[in-house]
């Protein structure tokens, strides 16, 4: 088997700007870099269109400081076994999609009428389109924290504000829900549901 080339040779870390080669503390680094990062996101990243290059740009604000690779297309499939699927993965976008699949699920989100829908509709709609544009995973590490940000900026530009707090604090909730609303036919897309109308009606 081919080893991971985001990897160290020797260790199973990813590689990262600040040569730590521990996983819990790049972890921890992880964390603090980005909670830093993610307070001005909206700021750095809060013009042009949301397309494909609006959410790499995010990615590289976020992650710029720790990742030489922040920013740019993961060149390996991934798998990541998941506790709420019983370990199994879900099925993310082949390397040579991912570019045709972004663009797929933003076209989507763009071209959807948000002032025809109340809270609860809008809440349905967005789950599945935000969901499927998870689904591919664009990058190697940060996808959750990337398209969270993508969607609350693409909320409050289209009319529907949402609790970024809310979001924040049920982090691994929102994680966990993204799986199950991505699972292909067996997709469950409630509890994603639940918490973005929550936010939603917060916001």
């Amino acid at each position: 088997m081919m080893r991971d080339p985001y990897f160290f040779d020797q260790v199973d870390v990813l590689k990262n700007l600040l040569g730590i080669k521990d996983a819990k503390e790049l972890e921890q680094a992880e964390a603090d870099i980005t909670g830093i990062r993610l307070l001005d996101v909206d700021n750095a990243c809060e013009s042009g269109q949301f397309n494909l290059p609006r959410v790499l740009a995010i990615h590289k604000h976020i992650f710029g400081d720790i990742y030489e690779w922040a920013g740019k297309i993961r060149i390996i499939p991934i798998v990541k076994g998941e506790r709420v699927l019983g370990g199994d993965t879900v099925r993310y976008s082949w390397p040579d999609s991912i570019e045709h699949d972004c663009i797929s699920a933003l076209k989507n989100l763009n071209e959807t009428d948000w002032s025809a829908l109340g809270v609860y509709e809008t809440a349905e709609v967005f789950t599945k389109l935000i969901a499927a544009l998870w689904q591919v995973h664009p990058f190697r590490e940060g996808n959750t924290r990337t398209v969270i940000t993508f969607a609350t900026q693409f909320a409050e530009a289209h009319g529907f504000r949402m609790d970024k707090s809310l979001l924040k604090d049920s982090a691994a909730y929102v994680r966990d829900a993204l799986v199950k609303a991505s699972d292909g036919q067996y997709s469950d897309y409630r509890y994603l549901v639940k918490i973005f109308e929550d936010a939603i009606r917060r916001g």
